[in-house]
């Protein structure tokens, strides 16, 4: 779960650290001890809210009275050379954990954003995020299956360029992404047990593919509405197929 809130760095004791993290433990005691990997979104200074957009990582421990982040490499806030104390708008989605003899990320929890505690001077910010790149973060905080991995980037870019207005190349990214789905599950005959619901599932990514393939770099239409209408129909579907393909509740052809 990304999970997006208010920080407040400080320099204490030779260390950068987010002072009293208290909503985020409070939030999700399981992260205590643990390396947790964001972004820090902006920072606040004399009446301004300053862009970062830079990732970071830190771990979060009780301490003594209250809770501590101390911040590790990379350290935007040390990079950059902010005055401190400072303010700062953060977004966290992954936490490392030693398993099988070496590091790994999972996320927090997949398939929401979560928003905290902010102040009025990162409002602006809250809504450009809540408005404008809620599944681009859920795609940073989630753990694709290996057959995904590679199309995640693709339908990053399908966002972006839909963001910018440029709905040709929204349509030639998501076709390409339903038609390597398409691919993927040739092979299925199952999905929960079930043969009519996976031949059902096939007719829906068809039916797709080729709505998509009218407009962007073919002849037709291509209009906001329904560029984006096959936009949020394939990013459902992409995550809907990472959760059959990760949870094995799929059955191949013999």
């Amino acid at each position: 779960m990304p999970y997006l809130s208010q920080i407040e760095i400080r320099y204490d004791n030779g260390m950068y650290i987010i002072h009293n993290p208290s909503d985020l433990i409070s939030n999700f005691p399981f992260l205590d001890g643990k390396i947790i990997r964001g972004e820090i979104v902006s920072t606040y200074r004399d009446g301004k809210t300053i862009r970062v957009n830079r990732e970071f990582r830190f771990r979060l421990t009780r301490g003594g009275a209250a809770p501590i982040g101390e911040i590790l490499e990379p350290n935007p806030i040390k990079d950059l050379g902010f005055p401190l104390p400072c303010y700062c708008l953060s977004i966290v989605y992954l936490y490392e954990e030693e398993k099988d003899g070496e590091s790994k990320c999972f996320p927090i929890v997949e398939g929401m954003l979560m928003k905290g505690s902010v102040s009025y001077y990162f409002e602006d910010e809250v809504k450009r995020i809540l408005k404008e790149e809620e599944a681009g973060i859920i795609l940073e905080g989630t753990i694709f299956h290996e057959q995904l991995q590679r199309l995640s980037s693709n339908l990053k870019e399908s966002l972006l360029s839909f963001e910018q207005e440029n709905f040709a190349y929204t349509k030639t990214s998501c076709r390409k992404i339903l038609e390597e789905i398409r691919r993927i599950i040739t092979e299925w005959k199952t999905i929960d047990g079930s043969i009519s619901l996976c031949e059902k599932l096939k007719s829906v990514i068809n039916s797709l593919y080729s709505f998509a393939s009218i407009g962007g770099p073919h002849e037709g239409v291509t209009t906001k509405e329904e560029t984006e209408f096959i936009l949020k129909s394939t990013t459902s579907l992409f995550f809907y197929i990472n959760s059959l393909l990760k949870n094995q509740r799929i059955g191949l052809r013999s």
